[in-house]
């Protein structure tokens, strides 16, 4: 009886995941802002993430999560919905958080590294945000950048040491302030347990101002 029942809800599930794609085509919603926030896609997240089995398959699909919840803020401040751009964005955060508690309980390196280059590309979508929004929610999405900045690089440290962690701020600062290479006069600075920007430079379009300034430097243990 009780295999029956797991059957069922298992079909039940999967059903909705098929099903889901064809009630956001045909919502048919300007850049589907509307239909990713709807309650159809939180069943699929529910059903995506409990169907992850292992640390690895969560991290992944957290990945994605976490991604669409960027793609939403994308697209709440091309509509000028500085509220939901915040919101969104703390989803986001929230979401980098939960799989960082997985991220602690794997040791391949091939996962690390893809979450790695994953924040990287993050980092740019959010540098494009930041045009498109005012002040306030300009320095909370700095906020958010340092924060996940900083949680995946403690643990690159633990993997690839403080070599591969540098090099990581390295590849973050060049999106953080494009046209400066890595390392050199222009390019990121460690002194004194942070990463910091040459003079003359800033993080979020390399315009000297109040934007990203650090991020620490966690050595391993």
């Amino acid at each position: 009886m009780n295999k029956k029942i797991l059957l069922l809800i298992t079909l039940l599930f999967l059903s909705v995941i098929l099903l889901i794609p064809k009630i956001s085509k045909a919502a048919d919603a300007p850049k589907t802002s509307a239909s990713k926030n709807s309650i159809f896609l939180k069943i699929q997240e529910g059903i995506e993430y409990f169907f992850a089995f292992g640390a690895d398959k969560k991290v992944a699909v957290l990945e994605k999560h976490a991604e669409t919840r960027l793609d939403m803020a994308q697209d709440y401040a091309e509509d000028g919905n500085q509220e939901k751009v915040q919101n969104s964005l703390q989803n986001y955060l929230q979401t980098k958080e939960k799989q960082d508690n997985f991220l602690e309980k794997t040791d391949n390196s091939d996962v690390l590294g893809s979450v790695q280059e994953r924040t990287i590309d993050q980092q740019k979508t959010m540098e494009e945000i930041k045009m498109k929004v005012d002040e306030g929610v300009k320095q909370e999405i700095v906020q958010v950048q340092e924060k996940v900045v900083n949680q995946v690089a403690k643990r690159v440290v633990v993997t690839n040491g403080t070599e591969g962690q540098t090099e990581f701020f390295q590849k973050v600062e060049h999106v953080w302030a494009p046209g400066t290479g890595p390392g050199g006069e222009a390019g990121v600075v460690i002194e004194g347990g942070t990463m910091q920007f040459a003079p003359g430079t800033s993080g979020g379009g390399g315009n000297s101002g109040s934007d990203i300034k650090t991020v620490i430097i966690e050595t391993a243990p």
